[in-house]
């Protein structure tokens, strides 16, 4: 029953990133800010939301972000590292978890909430690993540093069937080659978010996302 579950979890989490083809990923010293870019990425069309654990008061953020934006939007924390990590993202609701790197345990426990997982990994052996464990997809990270769309294009060749979602060093002007290269999704950070989360220029946020989101719109 918990496997048909996640399953299920897992199946409409990647049809609602596969509408969207962008996560937005939030972290500062502090969460002030995490609401209003949230609603600027989503009045751009970008509506899936990492808020990072490594932020503190992430939690609460998302809850105010998925109060705030509806259900139209997906809110997930990122980070996640442990088991505990797990419970107390499942205590908050959140819409879905993303991990830096491979854990059993921690895809386990989330499995036994049924939440879908974005799970780090960068190796061909992590990859199939975390998708074999229950991953909803998988990310690549950090793909910039190791190699870029070349990287991504030599991995997903052998596991064609596992949805990839390359993160960590990717410029805005380089989504496009990732898409086409055929990522799932693209994981983006300060290249798209700035310094909004600092207190920077919204205005300037709504410009990149919108961008983003009609170039991603081209692969959907």
């Amino acid at each position: 029953m918990i496997r048909a579950t996640l399953k299920k979890h897992n199946i409409r989490f990647r049809e609602r990133l596969a509408a969207s083809k962008v996560i937005a990923i939030l972290r500062a010293e502090d969460t002030e800010y995490f609401a209003d870019v949230a609603q600027v990425l989503y009045d751009s069309g970008i509506r899936v939301i990492e808020a990072a654990l490594t932020t503190p008061g992430a939690l609460d953020a998302i809850t105010q972000m998925q109060v705030e934006l509806g259900q139209d939007a997906l809110v997930g924390a990122g980070s996640v590292r442990t088991v505990s990590d797990v419970d107390s993202c499942a205590a908050t609701g959140v819409d879905f978890l993303v991990t830096a790197t491979f854990s059993a345990e921690v895809l386990d426990r989330a499995q036994q909430y049924g939440l879908p997982v974005v799970c780090g990994a960068l190796t061909p052996t992590e990859i199939e690993a975390a998708w074999r464990r229950g991953a909803a997809v998988v990310k690549v990270f950090p793909v910039g540093p190791s190699g870029g769309v070349g990287y991504l294009r030599a991995v997903r060749a052998p596991l064609p069937e596992i949805p990839l979602v390359p993160a960590g060093g990717i410029a805005m002007g380089e989504v496009e080659a990732y898409l086409g290269a055929g990522a799932f999704a693209v994981g983006a950070a300060t290249p798209l978010i700035g310094d909004s989360v600092c207190g920077g220029r919204l205005d300037e946020l709504a410009e990149r996302a919108s961008q983003l989101a009609a170039l991603a719109g081209k692969f959907v």
